[in-house]
């Protein structure tokens, strides 16, 4: 997998990130009982602009099988980029490309690339994301290096409380 390159967004991949937010969003439909709005889309809060410099946006790229061209396989989006706290509040990877490493490598660069304290929340019934984090916080802070707490979901208090791992 030496072929995964990892960068931040630039301004003329903005649309890349939005068409993948719609993948984003399509896998965590199931998980928050989400439906498209009447457009077809899925909401796009969180979506960054492009234009906040306190959010960090980064894109993973692989050879595509088929034509070789740089293929996006992945994002992560962390906010509180240049404050006091980060948070990874947005990560996703092509299902085809999950087994294979790209999600442990995009996470270990993405909070590699920022001092902390961190904050990563998961959905409480993502329970593959809840494993995969867990792992990842054992790796970067050391098993005991963090802590995992569940919150109310703001504005939601009949869905479960979401998942929040802090160091």
């Amino acid at each position: 997998m030496n072929d995964l390159e990892i960068r931040p967004v630039d301004r003329a991949e903005h649309d890349v990130v939005a068409w993948l937010w719609q993948c984003f969003r399509h896998d965590l439909a199931l998980v928050v009982s989400a439906l498209p709005y009447p457009d077809g889309r899925y909401q796009t809060q969180g979506l960054p602009s492009g234009a906040d410099g306190d959010v960090a946006t980064y894109l993973a790229w692989r050879p595509h099988p088929r034509t070789g061209e740089a293929a996006p396989v992945g994002f992560a989006v962390v906010a509180g980029s240049t404050g006091e706290r980060r948070a990874v509040t947005a990560f996703w990877v092509a299902p085809v490309a999950r087994r294979d490493g790209v999600g442990r490598r995009l996470a270990l660069d993405v909070l590699g690339r920022h001092a902390g304290p961190w904050d990563v929340v998961f959905q409480h019934d993502n329970l593959t994301a809840g494993r995969f984090w867990r792992r990842i916080a054992d790796e970067v802070f050391g098993p005991g290096g963090w802590r995992e707490e569940e919150r109310e979901v703001p504005g939601l208090p009949q869905e479960p409380p979401d998942h929040w791992i802090t160091t």
